[in-house]
């Protein structure tokens, strides 16, 4: 009995800290999809990006345990954590933006993590608390598919999320599977700002747009409006071609995200 209130007392203590310290970030904004394949850690990567050619101090923190692939959309290998004066401090990625990921802790980069709920929620929190992620504007926080340990292990603990970002394909399998990860949202309370369709047309040379997937109908299924269609592209698939990670802000693509972050600023009513 002792034990299992003590227990209890240092779980209180540490959701208690881990609050205190995502005070410090003015926005936190969680980037979700229903199913994997959808291209939600190339929105999320895209995203920080964006945000952080607008100036912003822009922080990631890939939640995705077991297939963290955001570093590699950011083009970052082989990076780790940075330990300095007994603190943990975040690895640093293009444009200044800070990142946390379970990838910077695996010694190989194709290491299985082979974690259970309570060790992922552990990971979550602790990294929350202890990373000194400083005085930040904007954290996105990329998760995994579906609504698992992860999303809940976040929602619980960090300090009032903004809102979410719902990605999709415009194929109906994705986007009625997505449906329920709008309906945790709605249980949980935490705002959906809208949907990102990923790979929502092809562009020919000439101009013309083909829907490869038929019609776009997520806003009309899912009941939340589309902030941005994102066209299959090289352009956003390889990091070496990313316009971001070039320098192309007048690229096509690189606008396309500039305007949904601004978009989002304004959903969440963000201010200098």
């Amino acid at each position: 009995m002792a034990l299992a209130k003590e227990r209890l007392m240092r779980e209180a203590l540490a959701r208690r800290q881990v609050l205190m310290k995502t005070q410090r970030i003015k926005h936190k904004i969680i980037v979700l999809s229903g199913k994997g394949g959808v291209g939600k850690s190339m929105v999320s990567a895209n995203l920080a990006m964006a945000f952080a050619s607008m100036g912003l101090r822009v922080s990631i923190f890939d939640i995705d345990v077991h297939g963290g692939s955001l570093p590699t959309y950011l083009g970052m290998k082989n990076m780790r954590l940075i330990l300095k004066d007994g603190k943990i401090y975040p690895a640093e990625g293009p444009l200044g933006i800070k990142i946390v990921s379970s990838s910077f802790l695996l010694p190989k980069e194709d290491q299985p993590v082979i974690w259970r709920g309570p060790l992922k929620i552990k990971f979550i929190r602790d990294m929350l608390r202890d990373v000194e992620w400083g005085d930040q504007d904007i954290m996105i926080i990329d998760t995994p598919p579906g609504t698992g340990d992860e999303l809940q292990g976040i929602v619980q603990n960090v300090n009032k999320i903004d809102g979410a970002i719902a990605v999709t394909t415009p194929s109906d399998l994705s986007i009625h599977i997505l449906a329920r990860s709008i309906g945790f949202l709605k249980r949980m309370r935490v705002p959906a700002l809208g949907i990102i369709e990923n790979m929502s047309y092809v562009k020919c040379p000439s101009g013309a747009k083909i829907n490869i997937f038929g019609e776009n109908r997520a806003e009309k299924v899912l009941g939340i409006p589309i902030l941005a269609r994102i066209p299959m592209t090289i352009e956003l698939a390889e990091p070496s071609q990313n316009p971001f990670l070039k320098g192309n802000l007048n690229s096509e693509n690189a606008g396309i995200f500039l305007e949904v972050s601004d978009k989002i600023l304004n959903k969440i009513k963000y201010k200098q």
